[in-house]
């Protein structure tokens, strides 16, 4: 009887570890955010630059003008040199706008001032673009019902100052009646614009 009793009380066991086995969910991966295989490739002479960036951002050429920013080579616009190309997130608009600017300089005082952060720049550090060391610093200014947010890069590399851009700003949308939703948050654009960075091929 104890033989059996024991057996019994075994498969009892096993059995039940195979049903709990059975109805646990197997752990699933989080599958990856496909690509956007579509690009555009852009050569940004005289300088020695070329980019390679999603075929579904805008690349805006009318000249520039915002609450804080005049849309100039780089926001510091304290020395002479030229915008080679700003993109927007497609989507953007006069309540949330998301630029993606690269400008260069020869100017021997924009050289020279390239890796002096705003005075009111924060959260500065180091950043490697095209295997490039750059100067990293994050701004925010805010006015009446305006907001702004850049995240800035600069490296002089050959003699010339790099300065990249990566601005979100515009209205809230609270001040209008009806309230109006953005066409997407700023963590997220700010996320999209660092991912431009990445086609980035400098001399």
């Amino acid at each position: 009887m104890k033989r059996i009793f024991i057996a019994t009380a075994i498969m009892a066991v096993f059995g039940g570890a195979i049903s709990l086995s059975a109805c646990t969910p197997e752990p699933r991966e989080t599958p990856p955010t496909p690509a956007n295989e579509e690009t555009t490739d852009f050569t940004l002479a005289p300088y020695p630059v070329k980019l390679r960036a999603d075929a579904s951002l805008e690349r805006i050429t009318a000249p520039q003008s915002g609450y804080f920013d005049t849309g100039s080579w780089q926001i510091m616009d304290d020395a002479p040199g030229e915008r080679l190309i700003t993109l927007a997130l497609p989507g953007s608009n006069d309540i949330t706008a998301a630029h993606w600017r690269l400008g260069a300089s020869h100017d021997a005082k924009a050289i020279s001032n390239c890796l002096t952060p705003p005075p009111n720049a924060h959260s500065r550090s180091t950043a490697s673009i095209d295997s490039h060391d750059f100067q990293a610093f994050t701004l925010d200014d805010a006015g009446m019902s305006h907001f702004q947010q850049i995240t800035g890069y600069r490296a002089v590399i050959d003699d010339t100052c790099y300065a990249i851009d990566l601005i979100v700003n515009g209205t809230r949308g609270d001040v209008y009646d009806p309230p109006r939703e953005p066409p997407f948050s700023s963590n997220h654009a700010m996320q999209r614009l660092r991912e431009i960075n990445d086609g980035l091929t400098l001399p």
